[in-house]
């Protein structure tokens, strides 16, 4: 239901991708920034991608390259044409004894994906994958709509929480909130349970000198 509702927002068919789209990350405790970049990895992002910080992020924090918790950073990745149905991209994932397809949804790809997704592009077992097994993780993405708007050339493909509004995605982002819904037509933004599709000009860094966080972990 979730890949279907997503291809009724965007468009039933696709010719061509984009070069980038971004993922909105929700980073949580424990989680280093080279561990997400691992489950993040394509031919954009490697383990030593930490330029994507200050590249295609307006929040960086420089003490001594550590990020915060409870933080979303955007990770760009390729928005690829797939199977001429829709746009998004299949990211690899090894899992480890003890991985759910819940688990690697809600936890490891922070909603970006969910365990319908994943059953229909795999075939394990709902509550056991084999130990190293390699687990397709389907993402949308947006390459954005020149009717609407070409003033923006990246969008964000940002899993809604139960603390978003529509009204306080636009403030964070700048933008109107009109613009968005309309990228976003008929999305309830205080459902808190969907992918939306946030439009961006350009990323910029606002840099946080933080010396002590209780929640920064090290790179």
């Amino acid at each position: 239901m979730f890949l279907d509702c997503v291809l009724l927002k965007l468009e039933s068919k696709c010719l061509k991708g984009c070069d980038i789209a971004l993922a909105s990350y929700y980073v949580m405790p424990a989680f280093k920034f080279q561990t997400i970049t691992g489950f993040m990895q394509s031919k954009i992002v490697t383990n030593n991608s930490s330029d994507i910080l200050n590249r295609y992020n307006k929040i960086l924090v420089t003490n001594h390259g550590n990020i915060f918790s409870f933080f979303r950073i955007n990770i760009p990745f390729p928005c690829e044409c797939i199977e001429g149905e829709f746009l998004g991209h299949v990211f690899e994932y090894t899992a480890k004894e003890g991985d759910t397809y819940d688990l690697i949804a809600s936890t490891y790809y922070a909603s970006l994906t969910s365990v319908e997704v994943l059953k229909k592009f795999n075939s394990y077992d709902l509550n056991h994958i084999p130990g190293k097994a390699k687990v397709n993780v389907t993402v949308n993405c947006s390459c954005g709509n020149n009717q609407i708007s070409k003033d923006y050339g990246l969008f964000i493909t940002y899993p809604l929480r139960a603390s978003d509004t529509l009204e306080n995605i636009a403030s964070d982002s700048k933008l109107d909130e009109g613009l968005i819904q309309s990228f976003n037509y008929g999305v309830n933004f205080s459902k808190g349970s969907e992918i939306v599709f946030i439009p961006g000009r350009g990323m910029y860094v606002l840099v946080l000198n933080f010396i002590h966080h209780p929640f920064i972990f090290n790179d």
